[in-house]
Order: C-alpha cells, then structure tokens, then sequence
C-alpha cells in the first residue's frame, strides 16, 4: 500500500508530453500570388517609390540641358591705334550638356573672349563659338551678337589744363573769387582718338560743393576725361577754392572835372555800373555804408562833340578788397 502510494506520487510528478503540432496545409499558386502582393503591403510600396526615385534621378543625370552666360570681350588692336566704334564689352553664350554637369557649371570657368583684331583696319569681326574656350563635356551653340564692327583711329597725346568744376552757392554775401582758383597739378597730358584729343584744352575735374560755405577750401577730386581718352596722371588732383565776401551792386556814376573844367555840365554815358567787390566781409560792409562812388575824371576834351572815353575807378577802396567795375570805361558828354 505504502509502496504504491509512493510509486503514484512520483508518476504525478513527471513533465507532460506535448502533442506533435499538426503540418500546415500547402499553399496552392493562387494563394502564393496572392500573398506575393498583399503581405508586407507598406514596405513594398515604399521600395517601389524608392526605385523610381532612383530611375528618375539616373535619367535626368543625362538629360541634355542648355543655359546662357555672360562672357566679357577683350580686343587686341593695333599698334598705335584706338578703337572708335562702340565697344561691345560682353557677349550672350548659349552653352549644352548634360545636366549632371550643367548643374556644376560655374560661369567664371569661362575665359573671355579674345577678338584680335590687330591686324586689321576695320570692319566687321565674326564671334564664332570657336572663340570660346567650355570646360569638357559642354559645348557653345550660339553666341550674341554674331558679329562685331570694329573702327580705328590714330593714338596721340597732349598736354592740357585742368578745369575745376565748383557747383552751388556760397553763403549769402559770399561768393567763389574769380581767378583764384588754383590747381595741383595744374596741366596733364591726356592720350586718345586723333579726333578727340586735337580738339581738347581742358580736362574737367569732378564737381566741388561750396553749398553754404564762408572760407576758402581744398578739394581732392578726380579727373573726368572725355570717354576713350586717359589721363597721364595717377591719383587725385588738389583744388584750393578761394571764398570771400561779395557785393554787387548798379550804381550812378560821377562825374568829376579837371581844373577849368565845368563837371556840371557832363554826364557819363551810360550813367550807371555795375560794380562788384569781394575781400574781407566786414571791410566791404564798411565801404558800402560809407557808399560806392564809382568816378571818371573828365578834362577839356569833354565838352567836344562826341565827348571822349573815361576809365572808371572807385573810391575808398579799403586793402584786400578787389573792385570789378563793368563796363570798366564809359563817355564823358556834354549834358543835353
């Protein structure tokens, strides 16, 4: 009894057997098709997207594509001469090739154009798609314009003065003092067409503000050359601009006789001028409140028929200040 109890207790003890898992059912070619197509839907998809991308790129790498660049024109001419006709400065190049390369293309891969011209003595120069150097694997199609007209004419040179060019208006009562004006250097020599340069006296400076201004000035300004002329000089030029007080005014003229001479019966002829005074503003001021008496001294002649010719002058003119009298000569008459 206790021998079996034993035996029992053990047995319950030992690991279940599990059953043989039954063989699944073969898949026919309809379900094989079926699940080719259905399972793992998303992934495929993806992979299909994927695949075409790549086509797509890969085709497009050899696609033939053109675009267009700006290609400067550089002309070699001839000895001792200077081009006259319009300049073309650059030229529209039509460039083709595969778009793998195109989309790498840098337009400063392109040299410029060389037109050498030297030895011809004008007319018309062809661009050709020959004359443009493309890295490899691109090609020139077209290029605009086709063809350049080229003229000539003899190179010289000559010395000229320079012009400095004051714009605006000083302050009120001051004024750009004529002729005081001075230039550093005050020639140069300019080179260029026959035609141009045997015509020029004057190289023009750029423009000098003295907008609101009272005192003198200097300027450092560059020189403004007619175009296709250049200038022997390097740098600026210097300009020192002389700014003064200025009065202008019309006024009677009088008229004073010699010894014997009856002034009363004169009049100038015409009987008023114009006079102009620049210096020291206050000295000016101080001769216009004492009042500007331009004068012509008459002697005998005066009272013959005709009258004679009188330079006229200012009185009390104190230092410093310059006195502009126009006309600066008038008829002494006999009053009719």
């Amino acid at each position: 009894m206790t021998a079996r109890t034993r035996r029992d207790t053990v047995g319950a003890f030992r690991p279940a057997v599990r059953p043989e898992p039954e063989p699944s059912p073969r898949r026919g070619p309809r379900a094989w098709l079926r699940g080719a197509f259905t399972e793992h839907l998303g992934l495929k998809l993806l992979a299909l997207l994927l695949t075409l991308t790549v086509l797509l790129l890969v085709g497009s790498s050899d696609e033939e594509r053109e675009i267009t660049v700006r290609v400067s024109v550089a002309y070699v001419l001839p000895e001792g001469k200077v081009l006259v006709s319009e300049r073309v400065e650059e030229a529209r190049v039509q460039i083709k090739g595969p778009w793998r390369r195109i989309k790498r293309f840098d337009a400063r891969e392109v040299p410029e154009i060389n037109l050498d011209v030297s030895k011809m003595r004008g007319g018309e120069v062809a661009l050709t798609p020959g004359l443009v150097r493309v890295p490899a694997g691109l090609k020139v199609t077209d290029i605009a314009p086709r063809s350049v007209r080229v003229a000539f004419e003899d190179k010289i040179e000559k010395e000229v003065e320079v012009l400095p060019v004051v714009a605006g208006r000083p302050a009120h009562g001051y004024a750009v003092v004529a002729g005081a004006t001075t230039t550093n250097p005050a020639k140069v020599v300019v080179r260029g067409p026959r035609g141009v340069v045997s015509a020029m006296s004057q190289v023009r400076t750029q423009a000098i503000a003295v907008d609101g201004r009272s005192r003198a000035l200097v300027a450092e300004v560059t020189l403004l050359p007619p175009e296709g002329v250049e200038v022997d000089w390097k740098g600026t030029v210097e300009i020192d601009i002389t700014i003064a007080g200025r009065w202008l005014g019309t006024v009677a003229v009088v008229v004073a006789g010699d010894v014997g001479v009856d002034a009363s019966r004169l009049v100038a002829d015409p009987r008023e001028v114009e006079v102009e005074l620049t210096g020291a503003r206050e000295a000016i001021d101080r001769l216009v409140a004492a009042g500007v008496r331009p004068t012509v001294k008459a002697g005998r002649l005066a009272a013959a028929p005709g009258g004679i010719g009188a330079q006229v002058a200012v009185d009390g003119v104190p230092s410093g200040v310059q006195v502009v009298v126009r006309p600066a000569e008038v008829r002494v008459v006999l009053k009719r």
